[in-house]
């Protein structure tokens, strides 16, 4: 399995030295990163960082407003760095007005990204489960953006949401081109990969249309780079 890692799993220490924070993370063996901001770099410096630790860019997670005010910056900066997605990692998704703003939002940046051979794509949390006229938020997000449009499926969120993440992988096929392995307990905490009851092995199976595995860890019961390090030896062994 080609691993990543998204930067906002080591958010507290990125704050701290975020080249030596990327550094450690290819020191540990992942095969990308995906952003969550930048460290105040610009996107040159991005780029040589990358070409310095031998890391790509699985893509960035930016906020709405980047899709519908400044989406030619946001661009811009992606392709310098070789990004191949521009994530937006949460939106408000409880009325069919808001869906249809995202959508529109999504489709838009989606068609002007595809000339760079760049795609547009969207994270969920728990709450795109919410029923909107009789349909989970998400079924409609993926229903009604097109092929420019990918999901970045978060297993733990679905499972925390009650789904089950592997049916639900299966269920949108081609439209999951990334995952975020992140590890779920009977609890719904989120604890190291291997310590959680979500098979991956079998997500990864299940993913069969989705290139990218990254992970992304937000709760910890031990010292950060320990976490991201088992998350790490435990999907390499897969």
């Amino acid at each position: 399995m080609d691993v990543s890692l998204q930067l906002y799993s080591i958010n507290q220490e990125t704050k701290k030295d975020f080249k030596k924070s990327v550094e450690k993370v290819s020191e540990i063996g992942y095969n990308g990163v995906e952003f969550a901001g930048y460290g105040d770099l610009t996107a040159a410096e991005v780029a040589d960082l990358l070409k310095e630790t031998n890391l790509y860019s699985v893509g960035s997670h930016c906020g709405l407003n980047a899709f519908t005010d400044t989406f030619e910056e946001t661009l811009a900066f992606n392709k310098t760095i070789g990004s191949k997605y521009i994530i937006c990692p949460w939106a408000k998704v409880d009325t069919k007005e808001e869906i249809d703003t995202l959508v529109q939002a999504l489709n838009a940046a989606g068609d002007i990204a595809a000339e760079e051979n760049i795609k547009v794509g969207y994270h969920n949390h728990a709450h795109e489960f919410v029923q909107v006229d009789g349909k989970y938020a998400l079924d409609i997000i993926a229903e009604n953006t097109n092929d420019n449009v990918v999901l970045e499926l978060d297993v733990f969120w679905v499972a925390y949401a009650g789904i089950d993440p592997i049916e639900y992988i299966k269920k949108w096929g081609k439209k999951v081109e990334l995952i975020h392995v992140k590890q779920i307990n009977e609890n719904k905490a989120n604890v190291d990969v291997a310590d959680g009851i979500l098979d991956m092995k079998k997500i990864k199976e299940a993913a069969e249309y989705a290139t990218y595995f990254v992970v992304e860890h937000e709760e910890f019961d031990k010292p950060v780079w320990d976490a991201i390090r088992n998350d790490y030896e435990a999907l390499s062994q897969m």
